[in-house]
């Protein structure tokens, strides 16, 4: 597909000028879309860097996924481009790039997004418009699961979020969390990033943290995590269902 080797080449020249040796390719949610593309892009670009980067080495998703498993993660976190960050340098990884497919319209949006490692630092993101087929059912949206249990991925398709019964988790009781004095004193402020299963029920399970950068502040927000309660996520069958969904707990001090 020539818009899939146009996204790959100008990906992989990106890639080559910060002069990467390791490298890791994942996807996000969204490829659940259409996997067959994303893995498509990837093949294409490991082909051009192979050819381009002398010596060069990629990381695979066993890699990435064994590393989250023995952190607590789920596998089906690694579609999450913050939790492969959070890990990626553990693996020597020096740059990411994450594949990703959205709907747009009558196409899909393919894209791929370059990200220093070292530096947390987005360096480039390419995208390419591909006719999409027609598929039944276009208003609903899809939901993903690894091994038949365990926790739901949702990714949208056209308006999801307006189709009944669906519902995402949404807070029914979730007060900020405590500001610890030192880290008042101190004038610490940012965002404690979590990535946390929304259970049948409204509860905060499962919680893994994915940013931090002070051990009080995140003490507090994961006590706050675990007492919120939600409005849990409903199925197209109209029932409960848990769902993995990254959360973002802010401190911020009044000046």
């Amino acid at each position: 597909m020539p818009e899939v080797e146009i996204l790959a080449t100008r990906t992989a020249g990106r890639v080559a000028k910060s002069h990467a040796k390791q490298v890791f390719i994942g996807m996000r949610q969204g490829c659940i879309l259409d996997s067959q593309l994303c893995e498509n892009l990837d093949s294409t670009l490991r082909a051009l860097l192979g050819a381009a980067v002398p010596g060069i080495q990629f990381s695979t998703r066993e890699d990435v996924v064994s590393l989250l498993k023995s952190r607590g993660f789920f596998s089906i976190d690694a579609y999450q481009d913050s939790a492969i960050r959070a890990v990626a340098s553990s693996l020597r990884v020096e740059v990411l790039v994450i594949d990703n497919l959205i709907w747009k319209g009558a196409n899909y949006e393919l894209s791929s997004k370059i990200i220093d490692v070292s530096k947390d630092k987005e360096l480039d993101i390419f995208t390419v418009k591909i006719s999409r087929p027609a598929t039944p059912n276009e208003e609903e949206p899809v939901f993903f699961r690894e091994g038949g249990s365990g926790p739901f991925l949702f990714i949208e398709r056209r308006n999801s979020n307006h189709f009944p019964p669906f519902r995402y988790p949404a807070c029914d009781k979730c007060p900020d969390p405590k500001y610890p004095a030192e880290a008042r004193h101190k004038g610490l402020e940012g965002t404690i990033v979590l990535l946390v299963t929304v259970s049948e029920q409204g509860m905060a399970e499962q919680i893994s943290l994915i940013k931090s950068f002070d051990s009080d502040l995140t003490a507090s927000a994961l006590q706050a995590v675990q007492s919120w309660r939600f409005k849990p996520a409903i199925g197209l069958d109209g029932k409960p269902i848990a769902v993995r969904v990254p959360i973002e707990v802010t401190f911020r001090l009044l000046h």
